[in-house]
């Protein structure tokens, strides 16, 4: 037991070495080199949303040519009206209406995405959700910045842009645990997008081509056929499709993100979350062995050093004790300094108990991960 245990805190020390923070640095760019943009939003029923969070998308300082680009999709709430309102007031705003009694080739909202990218204006395209407002007035600004800084030095690569999409901050256990393991997973994909293995993006804050991802929807039967499979999980299929030919590019900027409506009970979290890990399985088999180890190593560590903390002699349960300071300590100094990158505040005294909690999550969402696909939206 001794010997898994001092296995798994090797293997733990590693992943905090992969996943360590490293700022992404862009060089400042004039206004004339910013490239023209194309917000795009899908929602379906998300009048109410529409109504709190679009005005602040739509109040962006961006020096280049942009729009907002809205996708109702087969809406039956007053979301028409708040949107046609919202137009007479913000001249950027486009909506495109789908019927709802449209057939989609595409289930949930993965046809209302595709629809949109037809209609979008300009070649390059930020997606983000209903339930989502910018961080302040400069997000399209650094996104955009992000991806032409990298365009500017290698003209002949492409690049898509992983934005981080945090979560509104109220007080309770699973508020703290939601945006702690938003940071987790931020750190995660980056981390491996660095290395050069992309695997997952977040809708809510994504900036990609349009036309690559047009050509893979409409010319492509294999990734056609696999975006078919599961109605969520459009953002990580096509950030992992675009990663065969194109590079990622980290928008970690405390103004680049968006913060999103957050679930308040822990059914709906539960929801969402099986949900979003649908496409998980998808995920190339080296990124999924990586992911495994990370987490299965986590398990195996605090199970065995509850094991030898209960069952040791004496010698033994100091080495283990000392041994599970040090790694407490690197782990709460990492999540610290990915929190102060990304400006999360009040979760300082939260890591020791969100590292104990996403063993647990991990274990009961495998079956979502794996087996189950869900082909609803909404």
């Amino acid at each position: 037991m001794l010997y898994l245990f001092l296995f798994s805190l090797l293997i733990q020390i590693l992943f905090a070495w992969w996943y360590r923070y490293r700022p992404a640095v862009h060089a400042p760019l004039s206004a004339d080199a910013l490239p023209g943009v194309s917000i795009l939003i899908c929602g379906k029923n998300e009048a109410e949303h529409f109504r709190r969070f679009l005005p602040h998308v739509l109040d962006q300082s961006y020096a280049g040519q942009w729009e907002v680009l809205v996708v109702n999709d087969g809406s039956t709430d007053e979301s028409a009206a708040v949107l046609a309102s919202l137009q007479k007031e913000f001249p950027a705003l486009r909506v495109l209406t789908i019927d709802p009694s449209t057939e989609k080739t595409f289930p949930g909202k993965k046809y209302a995405l595709w629809q949109g990218l037809k209609q979008c204006t300009y070649g390059l395209v930020l997606l983000t959700d209903a339930d989502c407002m910018p961080a302040g007035k400069d997000w399209l600004h650094h996104m955009a910045a992000a991806y032409q800084g990298a365009k500017l030095q290698t003209p002949q690569q492409s690049y898509f842009v992983l934005g981080y999409g945090a979560y509104e901050q109220k007080p309770g256990l699973l508020n703290t645990f939601i945006r702690w393991e938003t940071v987790h997973t931020f750190m995660q994909y980056t981390s491996w997008a660095r290395a050069g293995y992309p695997y997952m993006g977040v809708g809510r804050n994504l900036m990609y081509e349009r036309a690559p991802v047009l050509q893979a929807l409409d010319q492509d039967e294999d990734f056609a056929a696999l975006f078919r499979r599961t109605a969520s999980g459009d953002d990580d299929l096509i950030v992992s499709y675009l990663a065969l030919s194109q590079q990622a590019v980290i928008a970690d900027h405390p103004e680049a993100k968006t913060i999103s409506a957050v679930k308040e009970t822990w059914a709906d979290w539960w929801k969402q979350k099986t949900r979003h890990v649908s496409s998980g399985k998808y995920y190339s088999e080296r990124v999924k062995r990586g992911l495994a180890v990370y987490a299965f190593s986590g398990l195996l560590f605090w199970v065995s050093a509850a094991a030898l903390l209960l069952t040791g002699n004496q010698k033994i349960q100091i080495i283990v004790l000392i041994l599970l300071l040090l790694r407490m300590g690197v782990y709460i100094m990492l999540n610290r300094k990915w929190c102060r990158a990304l400006d999360e505040r009040g979760q300082k005294a939260f890591s020791l108990f969100g590292d104990l909690m996403w063993v647990g999550y991990n274990i009961i969402l495998a079956p979502y991960i794996f087996f189950k696909n869900k082909q609803q939206w909404k």
